[in-house]
């Protein structure tokens, strides 16, 4: 009973959840990984990315990047991109020049600015700060926000949306001589230490954030009493998409769909100078669950796409989800079979081709 046979290469995990109205759903999550090459098909990787079980952060969730959400959650609304990497300045751009960073993926296309690093001089101005290093990590982190405790040493001020950013300050005497922020939306520049900004990044949104929060619900003692342990009438699925909404497509991308970085490849790799470009890998699954006696068909949906240029990896994630009514359906569940019916943009290595053996199924509990 609650068998997973995975007849795919691919990571896969099984399990139950409710939705806010009681129904019960019985989810099976799959994903991919692939190399990236330019100009040439992905690779499949043998050593395949498990499905992420827990949210993962750069370093201390308290004051850098979430990398990746967890990916056993409820179906998304729309398929996200998340990039997980560094803008790199080309070579015939001097060091006190901003420059872009792209990714597009499709028709889907999303531009940032990197600016040189600076620090805001006694006057208030723009100045050069002596930073090393041609790289900026394309995460909140360097993104304008921040936490200011030099204004009221008795009350800290936090940018609500990005407290683990730079350059936010309440007062222009805590500004002096402190960091501008680094990754800003495309064409930005800084003039004033109080200009409001946008906090702008390719990663993810942690779910305390305000923009995603306030998607989860209201938890209160009406709550408490009527709804607990479900989630409250409130809750909307935009919940579950993990970044900003410029990162959100409409819908999985086409067959043949390109990819394609700037300034986001790290140099030496397998990339034309500042520029990558491929074919982003389609799959095609097929979901089978014994349920009640009979065999259900249930469609898997592209859920992620997570780019990962410094390992030279791609990642696409899915999810199907079977309603099976009630929670105490779920013994009526006797097995699911995830199969790969079709597949197109990547290649298989010959010593990797065993991997794409259906008879060689894992059963997982």
């Amino acid at each position: 009973m609650w068998d997973l046979i995975n007849r795919t290469p691919f990571s896969a995990f099984s399990g139950f959840d409710r939705d806010k109205d009681g129904k019960a759903y019985w989810i099976v999550w799959a994903k991919a990984t692939f190399r990236m090459r330019h100009e040439r098909p992905c690779l499949f990787e043998r050593e395949q990315v498990e499905l992420f079980r827990e949210p993962l952060y750069r370093g201390s969730p308290e004051n850098t990047d979430l990398l990746a959400e967890n990916d056993i959650c409820f179906p998304k609304p729309k398929p996200d991109v998340i990039i997980t990497g560094y803008g790199y300045r080309p070579v015939d751009v001097a060091r006190e020049d901003p420059f872009d960073v792209m990714a597009t993926i499709g028709d889907w296309k999303k531009s940032l600015t990197i600016l040189p690093a600076m620090r805001w001089s006694d006057r208030l101005r723009p100045e050069q700060a002596d930073t090393a290093g041609d790289a900026v990590f394309l995460g909140f982190r360097n993104a304008y926000g921040g936490i200011d405790t030099e204004t009221d040493t008795a009350r800290y001020q936090e940018h609500a949306e990005n407290p683990i950013g730079q350059g936010f300050w309440a007062s222009s005497n805590a500004a002096r001589g402190k960091p501008l922020p680094r990754v800003v939306s495309q064409g930005t520049a800084l003039e004033k230490w109080d200009s409001p900004l946008k906090a702008v990044s390719f990663t993810c949104v942690p779910k305390e954030r305000p923009r995603r929060a306030r998607h989860s619900g209201t938890y209160d003692e009406a709550w408490m009493r009527r709804k607990s342990p479900l989630l409250p009438d409130d809750f909307d699925e935009r919940y579950w998409q993990f970044v900003d909404q410029d990162q959100s497509l409409e819908a999985e991308p086409s067959s043949g769909a390109r990819i394609t970085l700037t300034n986001m490849m790290p140099r030496g790799v397998d990339s034309n100078g500042g520029a990558y470009t491929a074919e982003l890998p389609r799959l095609t699954f097929e979901l089978l669950t014994r349920f009640k006696g009979k065999w259900q068909e249930t469609d898997m949906a592209l859920q992620t796409i997570h780019l990962l240029p410094e390992q030279g990896l791609l990642t696409l994630s899915y999810c199907g989800s079977m309603p099976i009514r009630a929670a105490a359906n779920d013994v009526l569940v006797e097995r699911s079979e995830l199969i790969l019916r079709e597949h197109t943009g990547f290649r298989v290595r010959p010593q990797d081709a065993d991997s794409f053996d259906p008879s060689g199924a894992e059963v997982s509990v």
